[in-house]
């Protein structure tokens, strides 16, 4: 540091006196004061300027003409001036006065800091005469020795004062300078390092210190250097340093300043943070969930691979923010959410939608903390995101379900207790409340068994005994227990034994009331026989009383009868009115059967229209009879359903054991063939079982077979009719009439399998193939020539209920090319009197389209003017019961005069059917019905018989007779 300091002098130099001149020069030297820039005086012996020069004037702030003459003390401050003249003193004797810095006062009264070197002038024998000072202005200098000084003591303290350890050499490696940082490091004092070479280098190492050492005297500058030396204890120690050259004031390099500091703990420590950073990474890595760090720029800087996996497009994100991901509204929401977090060490939850690479919406779950450094400020933010979509799909399914269970719990949660070996009750859950209306904690303590029903104790307390005996033994049992208003509840009960399990400690019990399911199954138990509309016992119940009945019968010679009851004309309502309605029917007929029996007889339903009706402990079979009559009877009075009023009959068919059967399936089957022959020969009626009956039951059968077969094959032919104008003769009508053709029987008439297909549901198929038919032969005849004119088509109630119907006639008439205003549709009055508002609809629509709407059999239904009225109806047709007695029964020829004057009174036209005689015909036309059909005029024929009547077109004038 001396070295420094003199090379620093050396380098601002130091004034020099000036020599002593000759008097002959001082003119010359007069020239060089003005013209030098350093201010010289001349100072006599007697301390009076004598000559001073423009720079000490400028320094001094003084004129020449001021100062010339004057004491060389005006410009020295008051403190000075003893110094001043003792120096002046000295000069005068010869002494040579010494260079120093002083403080010049200026004519200001200011001071400033010079540099005085002094010199004497002697005359030629060598006298002094005078004083020459040269004046530096040392305002600069100071500053730049103060700087310096300054530094030199900064640097002296950083060094000193410095963790890292400082030490430098010579060119040889002996140590010159030893910081106490280099002590602490080494263990080497600072006199034990001075002047030795490098003791803390280890032998080994010697060479590469040698080494090293030349590189930097070379004027290299080596950095981050790892290098292994040794304590003065002898312990090796890694350092990390940095040497430089060390050079003097001439530039030339004089050693080397080596800086360096003690990294052994540091290279462990980094070793170990290097495999914490690995692991970190790796556990980072392996957490399933995006997690991500961003700093407080809201830059993301450090993400984990799930983040990658989220995004599936590879993207580099570090730097990037939330506006560089998310649309601006999502990206807003998360800077509103973080601002908080930069703000105050936080934490913060929320959910947001996420837009995923596939261009899903994701619900995320986003949970951030604030990330705060060592020195206590907050440095960014880290977080994680959870993909929630699916567990909140679950989520709100279990809110569902829980919902659910909510409610199920509320009205009757399981009542779940824990008991002490003795049965004192330890534990009861709140379900108690509502199932047995205590509160739980006045449970708490009782004995159990003081709510158990005593029939029910002994029971309970067996099985209770048995689980408590017993390890992880679990036994069912069912109880009562008095509920808190007095009621016995009924609870089945699961228990199982837990008193070894140090957080129970008794005897658990899940118990459920099922008092109401008891009775649930109590009620089961009565459905299972019987009927669900109507109550009655269903077919199975009757079977097994039957059987029972019968073994009575056997024991005691009584009587059995069961009864089969079919309605009659239920299947028409049932489908023209709706099954609602055929259903109050139903009940209100087992109703009426339930009045005609005696209390220990049974009533049961069969199924559909059918009932049984079995009569135990009879005398003898004619009992039945009169119980079959009263049955009839009471089925004769109308029924009112929905809002109408409507008749229904029954057919009976009776068996008796033990002449028609002596089990009851015989008995049943035997009924049933009964009730089909007495349907056959009438109905509204019963009959015994015969055994001629079930010839006619087979048959029945054979022909239901063939009937379905005629069917698939189209088995069938239309036969027509003419419709005639009774004044003229002219054909105006035809009305189509199916037969069905057989090879073994020929042709069959309606009447013999018409029944039988509305039964069998067969009518509806019969009835299209009819439509279709007639259709496609009016168009034919129109086609050949002939004048068009409307064909009749019976409707079945079975075609008229579907809803199918209409498409189906717009289909045929769009297939066969038929004008609608040529097809006139006939339905029976018994039809109309169950209309409905659909079928009001329809009929309504078939008439808009043009179709001629007819009612068949009129007369013989209860139809009124108000349901006429409301129909769109063009045609009444008489029915041929009122026709064939019309001119020998009065009667009969006032329904046929009130029915031709009503329908003229509501402009219908009338058609009489049946018209089988030349007086019948005459009445008629006397009593004003224009149109007639009957073998008078022509029986039904082929299309091709019926042909050249057509075309003949008028039957009054024809000369053979009317065709058979």
């Amino acid at each position: 540091m001396e070295r420094f300091r003199r090379a620093l002098n050396d380098f601002l130099g130091r004034g020099e006196s000036p020599a002593g001149e000759r008097d002959d020069e001082l003119a010359v030297i007069r020239e060089a004061f003005d013209q030098t820039s350093v201010g010289i005086t001349l100072v006599s012996l007697e301390g009076e300027f004598f000559l001073v020069n423009r720079a000490f004037c400028d320094l001094s702030g003084y004129s020449r003409e001021e100062l010339v003459g004057k004491s060389c003390c005006l410009v020295s401050r008051p403190e000075d001036v003893d110094l001043d003249q003792a120096s002046l003193s000295g000069a005068c004797v010869g002494e040579a006065p010494p260079v120093i810095d002083k403080q010049l006062r200026r004519r200001d009264g200011s001071t400033v800091w010079v540099r005085r070197a002094p010199g004497l002038m002697r005359d030629a024998a060598g006298n002094p005469r005078f004083v020459v000072c040269a004046y530096t202005d040392l305002t600069e200098q100071r500053a730049r020795d103060r700087a310096l000084h300054a530094t030199n003591r900064f640097l002296s303290a950083i060094i000193e004062n410095s963790p890292v350890a400082t030490y430098a050499t010579d060119l040889e490696g002996m140590v010159t300078l030893w910081n106490p940082a280099a002590q602490r490091t080494f263990g080497f004092t600072r006199e034990q390092a001075l002047g030795q070479r490098a003791p803390f280098v280890p032998p080994e190492k010697r060479e590469e210190a040698r080494a090293l050492r030349e590189r930097v005297i070379a004027g290299e500058v080596l950095t981050d250097l790892h290098l292994e030396r040794r304590r003065a204890d002898g312990t090796p120690i890694t350092i990390n340093g940095s040497a430089a050259p060390l050079r003097d004031d001439d530039n030339r390099i004089v050693g080397l300043l080596v800086m360096c500091f003690d990294i052994t703990e540091a290279k462990r420590t980094e070793a170990a943070y290097k495999e914490q950073l690995h692991f970190t990474r790796a556990l980072i890595d392996a957490i399933p969930n995006p997690v991500y760090f961003k700093d407080v720029e809201g830059r993301y800087r450090v993400y984990n691979r799930a983040w990658h996996e989220l995004w599936g497009d590879g993207r580099d994100w570090v730097g990037k923010t939330v506006h560089d991901m998310f649309d601006e509204p999502i990206a807003r929401l998360h800077d509103e959410r973080d601002r908080p977090l930069f703000t105050s060490p936080s934490s913060v939850q929320y959910e947001a939608m996420m837009p995923t690479n596939a261009g899903r919406q994701r619900e995320m779950l986003y949970n951030k903390v604030s990330f705060v450094d060592q020195a206590g400020k907050i440095a960014g933010v880290i977080g994680t995101i959870t993909d929630v979509t699916g567990y909140k799909e679950t989520e709100r399914a279990l809110e569902a379900s829980e919902a659910r269970f909510r409610v199920l719990t509320e009205s009757g949660l399981d009542l779940i207790s824990v008991l002490a070996e003795d049965g004192t009750i330890l534990y009861q859950s709140l379900a108690l409340r509502h199932l047995l209306g205590y509160d739980p904690a006045d449970t708490i303590g009782r004995n159990v068994f003081e709510l158990v029903h005593r029939d029910d104790v002994d029971a309970a307390r067996a099985a209770f005994r048995r689980i408590v005996e017993t390890h992880n033994f679990r036994e069912p049992l069912e109880f009562r227990i008095r509920h808190r208003d007095g009621q016995w509840r009924t609870f089945e009960s699961l228990g199982t034994n837990c008193v070894e399990n140090p957080h129970i400690r008794g005897v658990v019990f899940n118990s459920r009331d099922v008092t109401d399911r008891k009775a649930i199954q109590q009620r089961i138990q009565h459905l299972a026989y019987h009927d669900n509309l109507t109550g009655l016992p269903n077919r199975g119940l009757l079977q097994d009383r039957l059987a029972h009945s019968i073994a009575r019968a056997e024991r005691s010679g009584r009587k059995v009868a069961v009864l089969f009851i079919d309605l009659d004309n239920f299947k028409n309502i049932n489908d023209t009115l709706g099954h609602d309605v055929g259903d109050e029917l139903l009940r209100q007929v087992s109703r009426r059967l339930s009045e005609c029996v005696r209390a220990g007889d049974t009533i049961a339903r069969q199924g559909g229209d059918e009932f049984i009706v079995l009569l135990d402990n009879l005398d003898d079979g004619r009992g039945a009879s009169v119980v079959a009559q009263k049955i009839l009877n009471s089925l004769r009075a109308a029924f009112a359903l929905g809002g109408t009023e409507q008749h229904v009959s029954g057919s009976v068919g009776i068996a008796v054991y033990p002449e028609d059967g002596r089990d009851a399936q015989t008995l049943m089957k035997n009924a049933d063939t009964a009730m089909f022959h007495g349907k056959g020969v009438g109905k509204n009626t019963y009959q015994y079982f015969t055994a001629q009956m079930n010839i006619a039951v087979k048959r029945r059968m054979t022909l239901e077979s063939a009937l379905r077969r005629a069917v698939l094959q189209k088995d069938f032919v239309l036969h027509y009719q003419p419709q005639v104008n009774l004044e003229t003769g002219e054909i105006v009508g035809v009305e189509s009439l199916v037969r069905w053709k057989t090879e073994d029987s020929g042709t069959v008439m309606p009447g013999d399998f018409i029944p039988l297909a509305e039964e069998t549901g067969l009518i509806s198929e019969i009835g299209e193939w009819v439509l279709r038919e007639a259709c496609r032969q009016n168009r034919e005849w129109q086609d050949r020539g002939l004048a068009p004119r409307r064909m009749a088509v019976n409707l079945s109630a079975r075609q008229f209920a579907d809803k199918a119907f209409l498409d189906t006639v717009i289909r045929v008439l769009e297939d066969t090319r038929l004008d609608p205003k040529w097809l006139e549709l006939e339905i029976t009055e018994s039809q109309v009197m169950r209309q409905t508002e659909g079928m009001i609809l329809l009929l309504g629509r078939l008439s808009e389209m043009g179709v001629h709407l007819a009612i068949d059999d009129f007369g013989t239904g209860y139809s009124s003017l108000s349901y006429l009225k409301r129909l769109p109806i063009q045609k009444l047709k008489i029915d041929q019961s009122f026709i064939r007695d019309v001119t020998v029964d009065p009667n009969d020829a006032a329904i046929v005069v009130a029915i031709i004057n009503m329908a003229r009174s509501l402009e219908l036209e009338t058609i009489a059917e049946g018209v089988e005689t030349a007086g019948q015909l005459a009445l008629l036309r006397a009593k004003g019905c224009r149109t007639g059909q009957g073998f008078y005029f022509s029986a039904p024929v082929s299309a091709d018989a019926v042909y050249p009547l057509l075309r003949q077109n008028n039957l009054y004038t024809r000369q053979a007779p009317p065709v058979r």
